[in-house]
């Protein structure tokens, strides 16, 4: 027998027999009006407060502990009071309400006793027989419960949420049907196929659909590096005093408290599961995880999103997006088969036909022209190490970007947004990194397919297809794309604004260096330089290594060895060495740049010189600090003071570089206890 007075049962009784003006939530929060105000369900929106009643309704999850905890203290006259004066005013029928409660008691009583259940039937109170009921449910929900469940974190997780699905998604309900059960029988399941097939938004379409069957919905998108992802993910506790390592373990100590009603998406994981190292030690949690890949898996559960069908949903795929080709279905139908039924490029065939105006003959004749002519369903070979060049649908997307007769303004932004992180930008940073008056012409690209917008997380990106695309076409160097850079550069250089941790410019300062096309060695070695120092603020140190062998690189390719250069790339690698706790050797770095720097001490030394010289010799004192060297620490230091006394004309004891130093005589005083003579 089971014992059928859970709350869902006693709710969904009453639930029955309300009014119909009278609506679940306005129930739920009526009965629990005293506790709720305290948990702030209150202030969260409509329909997160909505979701959260619904679990509690159906049954998903159980009355939080806290409710509980919140009655048990101050007792349950609250819950009677709010019944008697709320809910039963709003029930049609009460006898009929109560006789239905009753019978809940009567079907449990070889489970709960007879003596339990006839305290039940002797209650005369109607209010307080409901309120008796519900405290006896939720205490049976949390006894009975044998299910582990996820602690929310909607309230602390400031990214990773669920991106907004495509409006114009249509079919793949089977797919749906088949990773819903993969699901249920597999905490881990892999959705492959080729690039531009639609992977991702079946991902997507799959956890909004089931968003209420989920407690917690994490969306990660992969980078190269899983531990990355995860140390990236912000929540409100973070700070900007936390190294990646850090972050990491926090991370997942908070991703381990989660079960089977969580899902976790790993977006674009275009590895073999064997490549990331972390990958296995990942998959080991006790969540739903559902990755996209283009890869072929053979180890884990598996479902493979292939072509749409051509003559039903690509067709209506296509009118969606050009609704005046339905008078040309042949025409259409052929297109479908030149771009090789594929999804992305079927998109982009419409979207471009409405924007440049042609005729779908026109179109399918352009088509038709691209370099690589493969026979019709012939698949295209695209390899997991991103290498698309030989595919026919770069060709095809070359084409349709060709004939989208863009503005030169829009071809810059495309141009600009190719050197961002797939995984998208803030949309209105970007605005603001282009100086753009206004987002017109973005809206436009977005209108026309050619960039993603994710409303849910107000974030633009391109298909990482299109990315390569319009990084062939675009040419994004240096001289093109001086305007985002030098925004990029100012935020590097603004050393006293604080952030929290802004993983939004880290990733678009990282994504840019790698990308940018170098016609301008002199400005891109300042943009490193500076950029340098923005990431050890942030203790993003996996990455000063190869930012200082870039650096090196690009003083060797340019002849760029001015004094000032080569000391800086010395105290960058000291800097290396110091992450690595090999102090003697940051040590000797540290001791050439100042010697190279000292040649160049003169009464004629302009300020760059001058700040740089101070710097070093500051640093080096912090070198020594670690090293419990106190006396060489203090020496070191009065030589960057005094260094700055000698150019005070030139503004340097005024500089964010001052109070640095001073920063670090206080470290001296306090950690090696070594008294500095004024």
């Amino acid at each position: 027998m089971q014992n059928r007075i859970t709350f869902s049962n006693v709710i969904g009784v009453l639930l029955e027999n309300k009014k119909k003006t009278y609506a679940q939530y306005q129930m739920i929060e009526d009965i629990f009006y005293d506790c709720l105000g305290n948990m702030d369900l209150f202030e969260k929106e409509d329909f997160e407060k909505n979701v959260t009643y619904s679990r509690w309704c159906t049954g998903e999850r159980p009355i939080p502990k806290e409710i509980l905890s919140f009655y048990d203290n101050c007792g349950f006259d609250g819950i009677q009071d709010n019944i008697q004066d709320d809910v039963i005013p709003n029930l049609i029928n009460v006898p009929a309400t109560r006789k239905l409660l009753l019978e809940l008691v009567m079907d449990s009583v070889d489970v709960i006793g007879t003596k339990k259940a006839d305290e039940f039937a002797q209650i005369t109170d109607d209010a307080e027989l409901i309120t008796a009921l519900i405290r006896y449910a939720i205490l049976n929900d949390h006894d009975s419960r044998h299910t582990l469940l996820s602690p929310n974190l909607s309230d602390i997780l400031l990214s990773n949420k669920l991106p907004s699905v495509n409006r114009y998604f249509l079919g793949r309900k089977e797919e749906i049907k088949v990773v819903s059960k993969a699901l249920q029988e597999n905490n881990l399941v892999f959705i492959t196929g080729t690039a531009g097939m639609g992977k991702s938004e079946l991902a997507k379409v799959y956890a909004k659909k089931n968003e209420k069957k989920y407690t917690n919905i994490i969306h990660l998108f992969y980078d190269g590096d899983l531990k990355k992802c995860v140390a990236q993910m912000e929540f409100s506790d973070d700070t900007a005093d936390m190294s990646e390592d850090m972050l990491l373990d926090r991370h997942m100590k908070l991703l381990k408290k989660l079960h089977s009603d969580s899902l976790i998406i790993i977006d674009n994981f275009n590895v073999l599961p064997k490549e990331d190292a972390f990958f296995k030690e990942f998959i080991k949690m006790n969540c739903k995880i559902l990755v996209t890949s283009r890869c072929n898996i053979s180890q884990f559960k598996t479902v493979k999103v292939s072509e749409m069908d051509a003559d039903t949903e690509l067709v209506e795929l296509f009118y969606k997006h050009c609704p005046s080709a339905k008078s040309s279905e042949d025409v259409v139908k052929d297109i479908i088969q030149t771009v090789g039924c594929h999804t992305l490029t079927v998109c982009l065939s419409a979207l471009s036909l409405t924007a440049s105006g042609m005729e779908p003959e026109e179109l399918l004749a352009e088509l038709r022209t691209c370099g690589l002519n493969i026979a019709s369903g012939e698949d295209v070979e695209l390899y997991k190490d991103d290498d698309f060049t030989d595919g026919l649908m770069i060709e095809h997307l070359r084409k349709l970007l060709q004939l989208g007769k863009l503005s030169n303004q829009q071809l810059d932004i495309l141009c600009n947004l190719s050197l961002l992180p797939v995984a998208g930008i803030l949309k209105n940073s970007f605005k603001n990194w282009m100086r753009l008056d206004n987002l017109a012409d973005v809206n436009h690209l977005i209108k026309y397919g050619f960039i993603n917008e994710d409303t849910d997380n107000k974030k633009i990106s391109l298909h990482p297809l299109l990315q390569e695309v319009i990084s062939i076409e675009t040419i994004p160097t240096i001289t093109a794309c001086r305007t985002l850079l030098n925004s990029l550069h100012l935020v590097c250089l603004a050393h006293g604004l604080e952030l929290r941790r802004p993983e939004n410019i880290i990733a678009s300062l990282i994504s840019v260096s790698e990308r940018i096309i170098v016609d301008d060695g002199a400005y891109f070695l300042l943009f490193l330089q500076d950029m340098f120092p923005y990431l050890d603020k942030y203790l993003v140190s996996d990455y000063l290594p190869k930012l200082t062998d870039r650096i090196s690189y690009l003083m060797e390719e340019y002849k760029l060895e001015s004094p000032c250069d080569r000391a800086l790339l010395l105290d960058y690698k000291a800097e290396c060495f110091l992450l690595k706790k090999d102090y003697a050797n940051a040590v000797k770095e540290r001791e050439k740049a100042i010697n190279i720097m000292e040649k160049m001490h003169t009464k004629d030394a302009d300020m760059r010189t001058a700040n740089l010289l101070s710097n070093l010799y500051n640093n080096l004192s912090n070198t020594y600090l670690l090293m419990k060297r106190g006396n060489e620490a203090a020496n070191a230091l009065r030589t960057a003071f005094d260094i700055r006394m000698e150019y005070t004309h030139l503004g340097l004891t005024e500089s964010h570089d001052s109070l640095q130093q001073m920063m670090n005589l206080i470290n001296i005083l306090l950690l090696a206890k070594y008294t500095v003579n004024s």
